[in-house]
């Protein structure tokens, strides 16, 4: 069994975000808000075709102001910023980033294929 600070005892995520490695290094957060109807597949049509109706809209607008409301949040209030950084340190001082990919690795280079 995993003890708490052991890489492996990170809970297990069965989603991925862009902002996965970046969540290691500094404070992040996130905002889910409901756009579709509830049980509508990901990845499906339907789910893209709910992305036109007036819900969708209102879930967007309403999740850009609470992002916008949190931004200047952290920029009138410094010590909240402080405060998160302070968390961050401690929850991540047991478990600190390891970037998978190896530090020798090069990128493949970019080939193009022929014009015809």
């Amino acid at each position: 069994m995993p003890e708490l600070g052991d890489p492996a005892h990170r809970p297990l995520n069965n989603g991925s975000s862009d902002v996965g490695d970046v969540s290691w290094i500094t404070p992040t957060v996130q905002i889910l808000s409901s756009a579709v109807a509830f049980g509508t597949p990901w990845h499906t049509w339907q789910y893209v075709a709910q992305g036109k109706l007036p819900a969708a809209h209102k879930a967007l607008s309403h999740a850009a102001t609470v992002i916008a409301a949190t931004g200047l949040d952290l920029i009138t209030q410094p010590e909240l910023l402080a405060a998160a950084r302070a968390e961050h340190t401690a929850n991540t001082a047991a478990t600190p980033y390891v970037c998978p990919i190896p530090k020798d690795l090069l990128a493949p280079p970019v080939v193009r294929a022929a014009a015809h």
